[in-house]
């Protein structure tokens, strides 16, 4: 099988309002031929403006179930929460369910391990009896990470399971994050990435000497995965 990587370039003043159309154009044909998608979203601070500009279009939302990609190890109600940043700009405007990785009531061990029984009842399963998503949107660290699964940390290695815990000794933190073998197995992938930095690690993968990088290893997949970069 070939490589399935596409690459959009733009202007960062178009990134948004593209990124909002190319995404409302796959869930539409999505949802012309499904009436129960899984997507995956992740955090930070590019998809924001992206769901924003998305809630506004017409859609059956009610065909469209939200998980979340990673996690940071803090409530809900946190400002640094991804899940609760989502909820605000994005899901409290449509009319689609959605699943916080985490619950206040459980220790963050607990949260991914209540977070893979969820999928695994949620979701189809491939013949690997791994959990399908539709689509799962990923961004790029300016040290490569993608998830949370950042450089030289053990959740690179994780071979079984679909959600783990993964220290990240660099940021002195924990994080709950969607591992390779989950985010390998989905039918597509569009990557949202912004500025010099990311362009670097592209470009770098690409002549074959980014293979490091975390995201190489979903770039250099056969998954069908679009990547939108805005750079100045």
């Amino acid at each position: 099988m070939k490589n399935n990587f596409k690459q959009k370039i733009l202007k960062e003043k178009e990134f948004d309002s593209f990124s909002a159309d190319f995404l409302y154009n796959t869930l539409k044909t999505l949802s012309e031929n499904k009436k129960n998608i899984s997507i995956a979203l992740s955090g930070g601070s590019t998809p924001l403006p992206i769901l924003a500009i998305l809630k506004e279009y017409k859609l059956n939302w009610k065909y469209f179930n939200f998980f979340m990609v990673d996690e940071r190890n803090v409530s809900i109600s946190s400002s640094s929460s991804n899940y609760g940043n989502i909820e605000k700009v994005f899901l409290r405007n449509v009319n689609s369910s959605s699943h916080s990785m985490i619950n206040d009531n459980y220790s963050i061990e607990e949260c991914a391990i209540n977070y893979e029984k969820l999928l695994y009842s949620k979701i189809p399963l491939g013949e690997n009896n791994l959990p399908i998503f539709d689509l799962i949107l990923l961004g790029i660290g300016d040290d490569g990470h993608t998830a949370s699964l950042f450089p030289d940390t053990k959740g690179l290695n994780e071979s079984k399971k679909v959600v783990i815990k993964n220290s990240v000794p660099q940021l002195n933190t924990e994080r709950i994050t969607l591992t390779y073998p989950v985010i390998l197995n989905t039918s597509k992938i569009i990557i949202l990435a912004k500025g010099a930095a990311k362009d670097k690690i592209l470009k770098e993968i690409k002549m074959g000497k980014g293979d490091h990088y975390p995201i190489a290893r979903i770039i250099n997949s056969k998954v069908d995965t679009t990547c939108i970069l805005g750079i100045n």
